[in-house]
């Protein structure tokens, strides 16, 4: 079946199955979806899917998970809006429907750690879903930088994915800086800045998941210290 959905682009749905749900977090649900042959189609962090149940409003996911065609997907929602909320909802066992992989990615192939060892990530609520593939999958290249440091903006830690992840990313070598709005720490570019933003701008790159007025302010001020355009990568 094809129908249009999303930016307009016709897409051509095929069956998944769930295979697990739980709770992440405060109002955030990890899922699992078995996408079959789709998963074949996923090959760098920063891709998404589009899912619906039914006659559910499709509604676009980045996947979390890293890149391999023999395993689900995982995705992390937040339990807000209709599509959401019956994927939340959902059993091991339920079908959705999902569209093929979609997007090309966050593009790290221009900026290799012998252009930019010097690496800065930005993320908050949901938008840590393809940083984790990202770092997972070895793609960040982190033990090849000379720094990489994420910065993960959120209400409080009850309201935080992954936390339990962030022993072995740190160990990875990504050194996680959790912000906590709830707490007085103010936004992800607030603790930027007040950490002292970028030293070298010219051998920095920037990645940037998140709301938008995060990702403008971020922007800005990294191009203010030097930080090439083509080294502020996003996934869209």
């Amino acid at each position: 079946m094809k129908v249009c959905a999303g930016w307009g682009a016709e897409i051509e749905w095929s069956r998944g199955t769930i295979v697990e749900t739980n709770k992440a977090a405060e109002g955030l649900v990890r899922l699992t979806v078995d996408i079959g042959e789709l998963a074949k189609g996923y090959t760098k962090g920063g891709q998404y899917v589009q899912m619906k149940v039914g006659d559910s409003k499709p509604a676009f996911y980045a996947i979390a998970s890293a890149p391999s065609p023999e395993r689900p997907i995982e995705l992390l929602l937040k339990n807000q809006g209709s599509t959401a909320e019956i994927l939340c909802d959902s059993k091991p066992g339920d079908e959705v429907d999902v569209s093929p992989v979609m997007g090309n990615g966050f593009p790290l192939e221009r900026a290799a750690p012998e252009q930019a060892p010097h690496l800065f990530i930005f993320a908050t609520g949901t938008g840590i879903s393809p940083i984790k593939a990202l770092i997972e999958s070895g793609e960040l290249q982190a033990d090849k930088r000379t720094s990489v440091r994420l910065y993960y903006g959120t209400f409080h830690p009850d309201s935080t994915a992954y936390r339990e992840l962030f022993t072995e990313w740190e160990k990875s070598g990504v050194k996680v800086v959790n912000v906590y709005s709830g707490f007085g720490d103010g936004y992800v570019q607030n603790v930027f800045e007040k950490d002292g933003g970028v030293s070298d701008g010219e051998q920095t790159a920037v990645i940037l998941c998140g709301q938008k007025e995060m990702a403008e302010a971020i922007t800005a001020m990294v191009e203010k210290e030097g930080v090439k355009k083509d080294f502020i990568l996003t996934n869209f």
